[in-house]
């Protein structure tokens, strides 16, 4: 349920959606014509119990999977970008199944939009509603919401709904992301809520309306009725259900599942101290030319039993890089429930109550009517699932063993995958969705290494696609995907998942264009509690080259440094560049953050990482200063090494020694304690636990292209725009923390922890 701490009843219909992103009110002013089932049955035996609450889940999961094999989206089919869900009359989530989690959060606002503004006679029995307006739920245009009422003996027992990411819906480029956009009506059309089947008859005339948006109609139209196959499917699972068990004892079983999530994530803020956490990194460029970086924040207060969420610090809206308050409150709801509760396996309603959401409009990550929004789902949905993650995180480092167990970390701010369209050979239009960004990379955690090529913890059922079913969507030959040395890029005591780059062979075209696509200037995935900043997000193009020569040779290039021809320099956020037969595109998906100083990490660790060939002996040495003589750690020139890297941070005095906190001293990450209510770091006083440490702390500022060679760029402007700043313990010269700034700000006061 969302919530919202806004001052006025005037502010409140500010939130209708219309111009601000629709917050709903509570109490929720549902039609008064409609008859609701709100009651229960609050003895129902453990076995009954069990029973109810696994065929909902498995109802649940099934719809999901009826979507991924109805449709015909390579996006829904392969990468599995969508979400079902099942929610109570009032719209409290039931259960979600393993899609993009955030996705639940915009099914519930867009049922409880219909719940406060339809009226007597529009919701029946046998109905489901079509909407895509991030304005209201959708994160942006392209991702469809089908929901279908469960009506029993006349009431409104319950909501099944499903979301997915349709390959195309209109707007100005193929496949409708509309980085280039300066307001909505340069993208796809804003669909609030419609009916599209009445009493159980789809209407053809509203289905027409929306599919004739599409430069792809016919599979538009098949995943319309993917969709509406799922939920008419699904709906008629659990009325079997109620038949079987009773309209009373099904609810009362959703009922105990929401209570008992919301009593679970009581628990677990119980362990974590009152305080304050924020999160703060920068997106380069909103629009093509924009040559400007941009921040984005997020802030949680947690006081007693209940989390505020804000998002001050963002800059304001601009061009087409924005996400609207949807997208934003199903993101931070999916961070802290993946994080804090994944044992409830999608039955997230209960936590959802706990969370107040206090926005401000009109900034990047809360856009107003009319910013341009459809992008957002390969910029900054990422951005925001990776500043999210990293709040989150840093918070449960503050509390208990167990929620120091907790965290996943924050994850790649870059859904780094390609989108481009042109005309084959034959002169049939194609769609190319490169949607393998998805394959991902887990952020290094607290107590182990993120997983290489781990997916996206927002979406865990993603996968990246077989090269065959890639070739099959158009005129490309999958050359190589290979994990890469990441370098400095994700390192720390627990390093993240590697990185990884797929090349791609242009073959059999008369011409096409690459829309999206990213080519970062300088990292924006900060790491945690001094672990290195992910690595960057990659694109390059080489025009006439030499592999067709190479192929009939019989050799296979894998990088792009294996061929001859012209390369292409772009940027960012740029326009729209043009392909031909022979071309070859190359582009990384970059590691997540590493969490904790890199020295710090096992020199075991660094070995395993040698023989599995994610890392060889001159970055073993440069990034964790470990060294080997042959194939085995020289232990005694590891310790001096890493001894000279701290005395090199600390400015040539010679470094001290660890020395354990006292024994009543409260944990926040690796290094720093609070003792007797102030900050201390191996017996050095930082200063109240009210102030920000990072002011008695010593730094050290690095321009980000001067970390590692990894991070040289063309496009110098913009990476000399942000800096590395390492807030180092003054005794033993190790990391606290390292945090990503820009020129024109201050340091980050992301931790205070009320003592």
């Amino acid at each position: 349920m969302i919530l919202t701490n806004v001052a006025t009843s005037e502010e409140v219909a500010l939130w209708d959606g219309t111009t601000r992103g629709y917050v709903p009110r509570e109490p929720l002013p549902i039609n008064a014509s409609l008859n609701l089932h709100q009651g229960s049955d609050s003895d129902v035996d453990p076995i009954t119990y069990e029973v109810v609450r696994n065929a909902l889940t498995n109802i649940n999961l099934e719809h999901a999977d009826m979507l991924q094999r109805l449709s015909l989206s390579p996006i829904v089919m392969l990468a599995r970008d969508f979400q079902a869900s099942l929610l109570t009359e009032d719209a409290d989530l039931v259960c979600i199944g393993a899609g993009v989690v955030y996705f639940s959060n915009q099914n519930a606002l867009t049922i409880k939009y219909i719940l406060e503004h339809f009226e007597e006679g529009e919701i029946q029995a046998g109905d489901m509603f079509l909407a895509s307006d991030p304005y209201i739920g959708s994160a942006h245009q392209s991702d469809v919401t089908i929901i279908a009422p469960i009506f029993s003996d006349g009431r409104l027992f319950g909501w099944i709904a499903n979301s997915m990411h349709f390959s195309d819906v209109g707007g100005s480029v193929p496949g409708s992301q509309c980085v280039g956009a300066t307001d909505v009506w340069q993208e796809p059309m804003l669909v609030p809520p419609i009916t599209l089947i009445r009493d159980g008859k789809l209407r053809r005339d509203i289905e027409s309306m929306f599919v004739r948006q599409s430069r792809y109609p016919t599979m538009t139209r098949m995943d319309v009725r993917a969709a509406v196959g799922g939920a008419t499917a699904t709906r008629d699972k659990v009325e079997r259900l109620l038949e079987r068990y009773g309209a009373d004892v099904v609810k009362s079983v959703m009922r105990r599942v929401v209570d008992a999530g919301e009593r679970l994530f009581v628990e677990r803020l119980q362990a974590i101290p009152d305080g304050r956490w924020s999160h703060r990194t920068y997106i380069e460029g909103a629009f093509p030319g924009d040559r400007q970086i941009h921040a984005q924040q997020i802030t949680i207060t947690k006081r007693g039993d209940w989390l505020m969420v804000d998002n001050e610090g963002t800059a304001p809206q601009l061009g087409g890089g924005n996400i609207t308050f949807a997208g934003l409150s199903g993101i931070v709801l999916a961070a802290i429930t993946q994080q804090m509760v994944p044992d409830l396996a999608g039955a997230y309603g209960g936590a959802y109550r706990r969370v107040v959401f206090n926005p401000t409009s009109g900034l990047m990550n809360c856009a107003e009517y009319p910013g341009a929004v459809s992008a957002s789902g390969i910029r900054m949905a990422a951005v925001q699932c990776n500043v999210a993650g990293a709040v989150v995180s840093k918070m449960l480092a503050c509390g208990d063993d167990v929620a120091r167990s907790l965290p996943l970390g924050p994850c790649s701010p870059n859904l780094n995958s390609l989108i481009g369209a042109g005309l084959d050979s034959n002169g049939s239009p194609f769609l190319l969705i490169d949607a393998n960004g998805l394959m991902g990379s887990l952020a290094g955690r607290p107590q182990r290494d993120g997983v290489d090529a781990g997916g996206q913890w927002w979406i865990p059922d993603a996968m990246a696609y077989n090269s065959e079913d890639l070739e099959a969507q158009g005129p490309v030959v999958v050359l190589a995907r290979k994990m890469i040395n990441s370098g400095i890029g994700g390192s720390g005591r627990h390093r993240a998942g590697v990185g990884y780059h797929e090349t791609l062979m242009i073959r059999g075209v008369i011409g096409g264009e690459m829309i999206n696509y990213q080519n970062e200037s300088f990292t924006t995935g900060q790491g945690l509690f001094g672990g290195n900043p992910g690595s960057m997000a990659q694109c390059r193009i080489l025009r006439k080259t030499d592999v067709h020569s190479q192929l009939a040779a019989e050799r296979v290039p894998i990088t792009i440094e294996e061929l001859a021809g012209e390369e292409e320099v772009l940027t960012h956020v740029g326009p729209p560049f043009p392909f031909g037969d022979g071309d070859i595109i190359q582009w990384v998906s970059p590691a997540a953050p590493g969490y904790g100083d890199p020295l710090l990490r096992d020199p075991a660790l660094v070995k395993r990482d040698l023989e599995d060939l994610l890392v060889d002996v001159p970055t073993a040495d440069r990034v964790y200063g470990v060294v080997f003589t042959g194939d085995q750690v020289d232990l005694a020139a590891t310790a001096a090494r890493r001894l000279s890297i701290r005395r090199e941070r600390l400015g040539g005095a010679e470094p001290g020694q660890s020395i354990e906190a006292p024994y009543d001293a409260d944990r926040v990450g690796d290094l720093l304690y609070v003792v007797n209510g102030r900050w201390w770091c191996n017996g050095a006083d930082l200063g109240p636990a009210t102030a920000n440490y990072k002011d008695r702390a010593l730094t050290r500022d690095t321009l980000i292209r001067h970390l590692a060679p990894e991070h040289e760029v063309a496009n110098t402007d913009m990476a000399d725009r942000v800096r590395l700043r390492e807030y180092l313990c003054p005794v033993t010269g190790l990391r606290i923390d390292a945090e990503l700034i820009a020129d024109d700000d201050e340091p980050l006061h992301d931790i205070l922890i009320q003592v």
